[in-house]
């Protein structure tokens, strides 16, 4: 696989606040890293399809039956190709060995577009360019999808979101009504009930939310979405691919004992070069276990169904008894509410490679070493955006709180 490359743009900005200069991409770059995320992710779909033997295995079919018990429940239309589905943003480590996936996050929902989308066109204004020359801008790259979802016709969109989103979310759906189909996007928030709409337009379920979200308030999504059901034809995004969302088909594809057989060469491509190594900690024995036990600087421990970076804990950060601890602990864990027992993984850490940052303050233009990670905005099988940040060196929970996000465009 192509390695993917970044480089700072070494322009200077219009006056104004301090600010970081953005990072470009070439297309051909993101091309093939975009080539490999579509791999990755039929991969993940050929493990739904043939499910690994043993714990790991049950507990994937313990959360398909608990995601599947969901207020929206019939046969949804499949659209092909496969990769139509595709709706996630991972999260990538670049390393000098290339981009890394730590987690897929190819849950069929995405929030926070405003974020990359603000940062790309922050460096845009302020660094002078031409945004009809750079690609990346993610919210035009989730019009497109939308679009090219909806065969450039009119459509409606049905986005059923929690009420706490509605200061993002009416924002972001304005914009995609400004499309030249007559695609409209509607939000309906969870709790309150949902308008009759003529069936003469054809229209769609968006969960624009994860089902993780949707099990703590079901009662309040359910109001709304029986009454909304009849009147789409189904979800831009299968209810049976919510379960990619966990991290365990990271475990299953990355250890070939149990991963699919049926993988393609480009997915084992794909697989190998993108996921580092991720094991199943109550599968870990022998020369595995003490390896992981004496070496704790070169592992992470991360709970299969965590969000947001909780319960992701850095061996680094940790003294020796304590680490030896938990890798004894964690696997005792009592079940969750849907009766499978919290799984950990221990995944290698990915050292970030070191970038030359360029941050422009009000005196001068300062060079700075930092690593990077960056969250591609995969809407179907295209590559729109991307969310990239500064990452340090040495992992600590504070850069999980307030990442320094930097424009990233590509051409």
């Amino acid at each position: 696989m192509t390695p993917f490359l970044v480089s700072p743009l070494a322009s200077s900005p219009r006056p104004g606040a301090p600010c970081w200069a953005p990072v470009t991409s070439p297309l051909e770059s993101v091309r093939a890293l975009e080539g490999a995320l579509v791999s990755l992710y039929r991969a993940h779909l050929a493990v739904l399809a043939h499910p690994p033997e043993g714990e790991l295995g049950a507990a994937i079919g313990a959360m398909q039956r608990f995601y599947g018990d969901w207020p929206y429940l019939s046969d949804e239309p499949r659209r092909h190709p496969p990769e139509t589905h595709l709706f996630g943003r991972p999260d990538i480590v670049l390393s000098n060995d290339g981009p890394k996936v730590v987690e897929t996050n190819f849950d069929t929902a995405v929030s926070g577009y405003e974020k990359p989308d603000a940062a790309w066109c922050f460096a845009a204004e302020r660094f002078d360019l031409d945004p009809a020359a750079w690609g990346g801008r993610p919210l035009v790259g989730l019009r497109d999808h939308f679009e090219q979802f909806g065969d450039r016709a009119p459509c409606l969109v049905h986005w059923v979101r929690t009420v706490a989103a509605a200061p993002e979310c009416e924002p972001i759906l304005a914009f995609l009504n400004e499309n030249r189909c007559g695609i409209r996007h509607i939000a309906h928030y969870a709790g309150e009930p949902a308008p009759a709409f003529s069936k003469s337009v054809p229209g769609f379920l968006h969960r624009a939310c994860t089902l993780y979200t949707v099990n703590r308030q079901r009662a309040l999504f359910e109001r709304t979405l029986r009454p909304l059901v009849p009147h789409v034809l189904g979800g831009t995004v299968p209810l049976g691919l919510s379960v990619l969302q966990s991290k365990l088909f990271l475990a299953c594809l990355s250890d070939p004992r149990t991963r699919p057989t049926t993988l393609t060469e480009d997915e084992i491509d794909a697989v190998e070069a993108l996921i580092p190594p991720t094991r199943m900690l109550g599968q870990l024995h022998g020369a595995e276990w003490e390896r992981v036990c004496r070496s704790r600087g070169d592992f992470v421990l991360k709970r299969s169904d965590s969000h947001e970076g909780r319960h992701v804990v850095f061996g680094c950060n940790l003294p020796q008894d304590e680490w030896e601890n938990l890798l004894r602990s964690l696997p005792e864990q009592a079940p969750g509410p849907d009766g499978v027992p919290p799984m950990w993984l221990v995944q290698e850490r990915v050292r970030p490679r070191e970038y030359s940052l360029l941050e422009y303050t009000e005196a001068r233009c300062v060079e700075r070493r930092s690593g990077l990670s960056c969250s591609p905005y995969m809407f179907g099988p295209h590559l729109r955006g991307f969310e990239t940040w500064r990452l340090p060196f040495v992992p600590n929970h504070g850069m999980l709180e307030e990442p320094n996000h930097l424009g990233h465009l590509f051409q």
